[in-house]
C-alpha cells in the first residue's frame, strides 16, 4: 500500500534525490515516491521556478543539478504562490545548510522574520521526511562518543543514505 505524503514532502524528497545522486530519471522518481510521470514533470518545473538549478540531459535521459545551492527564483503570479515558493525555498535551504548543533539559534539568525512556531513546523516537516531535528530536554550522549550535549537546544541528524528517507517506497 502506498504511503500518503503531502506535495511538499514529495517535492523535498525529489530535491533530496537531486542533491544526493549524480542523476535522477523519471523512472527513479516513480520508483521512490508516489506519483505519476506527469506529477513529477510538474514538480520539477516548480523546483526550477523555486530556484533549483535542474537541467535535463537527453543523452542520459535524466535530470541533474547544474550546481549546488539555490539560484534566484522566478517570481510567481499570485501572493499565495509566492508564500508557497518562499516556504519551499526556506525548507530546501535548511536541507542544505542546517547545522548539526544549535539549530534553533542558527535558524533565528537566518530567518529573523519567521516566528518560533513556524520554525517548529519547519523542523517537524523535515523530521517527517527523515531529517531528524530534535529538541533536547535532557542531556544526552552524542553518537555514543562520550560528548554530553547541553539541554534546551535543537540538534539535527541528517539521513545517512540517499534512499533512507521514510517517505520513499520500498523498492
Amino acid at each position: 500500500m502506498e504511503q500518503a505524503i503531502s506535495k511538499l514532502q514529495r517535492l523535498l524528497g525529489e530535491y533530496h534525490l537531486l542533491r544526493n545522486c549524480q542523476e535522477v530519471s523519471l523512472k527513479e522518481l516513480t520508483d521512490c515516491l508516489p506519483g505519476s510521470r506527469k506529477t513529477f514533470s510538474r514538480d520539477l518545473k516548480l523546483l526550477r521556478q523555486a530556484g533549483v538549478p535542474i537541467v535535463y540531459e537527453a543523452q542520459r535521459n535524466a535530470f541533474l543539478l547544474k550546481r549546488e545551492g539555490l539560484i534566484p527564483a522566478v517570481q510567481p503570479d499570485s501572493p499565495a504562490q509566492a508564500r508557497v515558493q518562499n516556504h519551499l525555498r526556506r525548507l530546501m535551504y535548511l536541507m542544505d545548510n542546517l547545522p548539526l548543533e544549535n539549530c534553533g539559534v542558527w535558524y533565528r539568525e537566518q530567518f529573523p522574520e519567521v516566528s518560533r512556531r513556524t520554525m517548529q513546523r519547519d523542523f517537524a516537516l523535515l523530521c517527517s521526511i527523515g531529517y531528524r531535528v530534535k529538541y533536547e530536554t535532557e542531556e544526552f550522549n552524542c553518537h555514543d562518543a562520550g560528548m554530553d550535549q547541553p539541554t534546551g537546544q535543537y540538534y539535527c541528524d541528517r539521513p545517512m543514505g540517499t534512499y533512507e528517507l521514510p517517505i520513499f517506497k520500498e523498492i
